[in-house]
């Protein structure tokens, strides 16, 4: 499976620099979006979505792959998890790629 990224900078609201990298994969059934700080030493996902019909093909394991190799821009990866919605699954793959997981 192939991905492409979207790099993209901005600034804060405190003149701080922010790097937003969309990465989608070529067919459009997943996608996540990475943020990168000026002032914190890791890299944010965020907005990880794998379309409904495709999961448990491996898209999600493909896209982290894909960011291990071509975006790994901090020593460290954090990802937010909702303890609501998310299931064991999703973060036993976070879990398994020492990304440090916030909870709600």
């Amino acid at each position: 499976m192939e991905f492409i990224k979207s790099v993209q900078h901005w600034k804060d609201d405190k003149d701080y620099q922010v790097t937003h990298i969309e990465i989608m994969s070529t067919n459009g059934v997943a996608s996540c979006r990475l943020s990168l700080y000026s002032n914190e030493n890791v890299q944010i996902l965020s907005n990880v979505y794998v379309n409904e019909n495709y999961r448990t093909l491996g898209y999600c394991n493909q896209m982290l792959d894909y960011i291990a190799k071509n975006c790994n821009y901090r020593p460290y990866t954090l990802v937010y998890i909702n303890n609501n919605w998310t299931n064991e699954y999703i973060k036993r793959i976070y879990e398994k790629r020492n990304y440090i997981i916030l909870t709600n």
